[in-house]
């Protein structure tokens, strides 16, 4: 959780990245019926709350109907399948790994992923811890700091080097 838009959360089986900016945010309101993103966030976090209160018990639609949760499909599947897309995945894997995680599941496929969709959501835009710095002047000679890169690998966790 950077404040870079970029965040790392379990979806279909394995640790991924995901990256939502100002782009993907646009994306995924205009897929959402152009409601706003804290439109979506309080959406997916009332899906969640429901989910968490009845742990260990299938949810159904009557439960999560009748506790007035308001879930949307396109507020988990386009937050995930947008914030792969934005950390590079490329369109056709975002599409399969969407399609068969949630799209072919159906209801229960939402509500497995809601908790995902939240924590892309919203551990993306997390602010960036600050740094511990000595207090004064930075030394001469010394950069200033810069966004690291992210690996073009699909299968690489390694950063890439200068």
């Amino acid at each position: 959780m950077s404040g870079t838009g970029e965040t790392t959360a379990n979806f279909a089986g394995e640790e991924r990245e995901f990256c939502i900016r100002l782009g993907e945010i646009r994306r995924i309101q205009a897929k959402c019926g152009n409601v706003g993103i804290g439109e979506i966030a309080r959406r997916l976090s009332k899906a969640v709350s429901l989910i968490r209160l009845v742990d260990g018990k299938s949810v159904s639609l009557v439960d999560v109907l009748s506790a007035g949760v308001e879930i949307h499909a396109d507020d988990v599947r386009e937050v995930l399948y947008q914030g792969l897309i934005g950390a590079d995945m490329p369109s056709g894997d975002a599409t399969a790994l969407v399609r068969t995680e949630i799209d072919d599941r159906g209801f229960r496929g939402l509500l497995d992923n809601a908790g995902t969709a939240l924590v892309v959501l919203l551990g993306s835009q997390q602010t960036p811890e600050a740094e511990e710095e000595e207090p004064g002047e930075p030394t001469a000679g010394t950069a200033p700091a810069t966004r690291k890169s992210r690996s073009t690998s699909k299968n690489s966790t390694a950063s890439a080097k200068p």
